[in-house]
């Protein structure tokens, strides 16, 4: 049976989602960040042996402690090809996942998920009926993007509409009001974005002018803005 703990990390200014996912016996990170002692300590005193990190995407308040966690407990990194160069990645146990095609750490069942848009090589990992979404998808909308990525998030959303199974629960990195671990069945009643079957009217509304904009925004165009340096 797969178990999911929830750590909400901060570092004063932003506040992410990361994941342990376990079977009691061993575990994959995903996505963690900012408090290595929390989630060291959660690990430790449930004798949990890690086997592995897994990164949505390489935007910094997701790969903050990837590269700790790898070293000190000589575990790899998986990430999409396209984020591990865009980002620079070099975690010298750092290996690549590719769509579709699931692969196994420890006994942990894995299927990555590519869906660029809020990234280039952003990905969605199905643990089970867990998707852990990242930036992609939250329960309340979808990640910041460019027109560009907009047209690809919407293929994307498409993707996972009519991919995943419908007890499929979803685990994004942040929360903006509602808690993780709804439903695809939830998100289609209650995520606008998964309920557009025009990809013109999807990139319209997700690029529309004067939204509010969110701490993540800032941050993660700073992050950007110091990759195209």
């Amino acid at each position: 049976m797969i178990y999911v703990q929830l750590f909400e990390v901060t570092n004063g200014v932003f506040k992410n989602q990361c994941y342990l996912v376990h079977n009691q016996y061993e575990g994959v990170l995903i996505d963690p960040a900012w408090d290595y002692e929390l989630i060291t300590n959660y690990i430790e005193e449930n004798g949990i042996l890690l086997k592995g990190v897994l990164l949505t995407h390489g935007h910094l308040d997701h790969i903050d402690l990837a590269g700790k966690f790898s070293k000190e407990k000589n575990v790899s990194v998986w990430s999409s090809d396209i984020d591990a160069i865009t980002f620079r990645l070099t975690y010298s146990k750092l290996q690549s996942v590719s769509h579709l095609k699931s692969f196994k750490i420890g006994t942990i069942e894995i299927t990555p998920i590519l869906t660029p848009g809020h990234t280039s090589g952003s990905v969605c990992y199905l643990i089970d009926n867990h998707v852990f979404s990242g930036d992609t998808v939250f329960i309340e909308g979808v990640g910041v993007c460019s027109e560009d990525g907009a047209a690809s998030l919407y293929d994307s959303v498409q993707f996972l509409k009519n991919y995943l199974p419908e007890h499929s629960q979803f685990w994004p990195g942040h929360s903006y009001g509602e808690a993780p671990g709804k439903s695809i069945s939830y998100l289609m009643i209650y995520n606008i974005y998964f309920q557009f079957i025009s990809k013109k009217s999807f990139i319209a509304f997700r690029t529309r002018k004067n939204q509010h904009k969110i701490l993540e925004w800032t941050f993660n165009k700073k992050i950007d803005d110091r990759f195209s340096r």
